[in-house]
């Protein structure tokens, strides 16, 4: 073999291995800077809006239905306690579907009192996202959000060249929490 050929063999998987690791950390970084700035195309492209919407409407859901099962007062109410819960599950995901977008999210950061703890998006937080970017898969990696003691994991999937979030994983009190 040629030494050219060789030298192709190597450097080839090691390129595509940098661009595979880069186009995750270059997602992230945009999408922070998305946050950061508040632009609203930047929040668009890196969320994977219908997914996430679905995920968030089934996590709700489920919760509801967790809380249905503990709550006396409804199991009292037999099936117009079903009733309620279907009714509130309804609502909660029209206001899923009203609120959890671009414009949604905007306005949350705009209102939200830590936007001023969001660090500025620079060179250092691109190759810094690396250190907090967990693979769980080749198209899927997670960050780890944490907020007054809380975890939420928040996960990234591949789509072509882009990552995009796609789920948001909540503490199961949650729910709890918000009464």
């Amino acid at each position: 073999m040629n030494k050219k050929l060789k030298l192709t063999l190597i450097i080839s998987p090691i390129v595509i291995i940098f661009l595979y690791f880069f186009t995750a950390l270059y997602s992230f970084h945009q999408f922070h800077k998305g946050i950061y700035y508040n632009d609203k195309k930047l929040i668009k492209d890196y969320v994977e809006w219908n997914e996430l919407r679905e995920n968030f409407k089934n996590y709700i859901n489920i919760q509801l239905l967790k809380e249905t099962q503990k709550s006396e007062e409804l199991k009292d109410l037999g099936e117009l306690g079903v009733l309620l819960t279907g009714l509130a599950g309804k609502f909660v995901e029209t206001m899923v579907d009203t609120y959890l977008n671009p414009e949604g999210l905007s306005m949350l950061i705009e209102k939200s009192e830590k936007k001023d703890e969001i660090p500025e998006p620079t060179f250092l937080t691109l190759i810094g996202g690396f250190t907090i970017m967990d693979f769980n898969g080749l198209s899927s990696f997670y960050i780890t959000y944490e907020n007054e003691g809380q975890e939420f994991p928040v996960f990234f999937n591949r789509k072509g060249l882009t990552w995009k979030i796609t789920q948001i994983e909540f503490p199961e009190n949650l729910l709890g929490d918000l009464k």
